[in-house]
């Protein structure tokens, strides 16, 4: 798709045309950034369970055998390996499931986390959160790629009601 011939305002319309769509496909709850609610919908599809109201604190997902899950999410970017995920403020999940998606938005790289392994990362005192890098992620987390994809396949399959 060729954008470059766009305009600053026609790319900006398109994307609120884009993140509408989304939003009735049921796959974007938030007019913020869609990466982050469409990451949910992807560990939703894979795990199961309830897609918590976006003011729950703490995490996104629980699952059917109560498992607490926070989904945290990264497009490809210039830091590499040292980019960093959103915050935690708070450790009250079971798991967190870190996506990562390249330019394209393949879905290139899925680990999983335990709440006691965020908990061991440095408190970060101007952001009162715990700031994980993609480096300590995949140093840390299990590996849980195959499993994601196969969901995001799912979610990208899904088409207007």
């Amino acid at each position: 798709m060729d954008l470059t011939g766009l305009g600053v305002q026609d790319l900006l319309r398109l994307e609120a045309a884009i993140n509408t769509e989304l939003r009735r496909r049921g796959l974007v709850r938030t007019s913020n950034k869609p990466l982050g609610d469409v990451a949910e919908a992807v560990v939703h599809a894979a795990r199961g369970g309830v897609l918590e109201p976006n003011s729950t604190k703490s995490h996104d997902i629980t699952t059917p055998d109560g498992r607490r899950i926070q989904v945290k999410a990264m497009g490809v970017r210039s830091a590499g390996a040292a980019a960093k995920f959103s915050p935690f403020r708070s450790t009250d999940f079971t798991t967190a499931v870190f996506l990562v998606f390249d330019r394209d938005f393949d879905l290139t790289e899925a680990r999983e986390v335990t709440a006691s392994d965020i908990e061991q990362t440095r408190l970060v005192a101007h952001i009162n959160g715990r700031q994980p890098s993609l480096s300590w992620v995949r140093s840390v987390g299990t590996d849980v790629t195959a499993e994601m994809q196969q969901a995001w396949r799912t979610v990208d399959a899904i088409s207007a009601p």
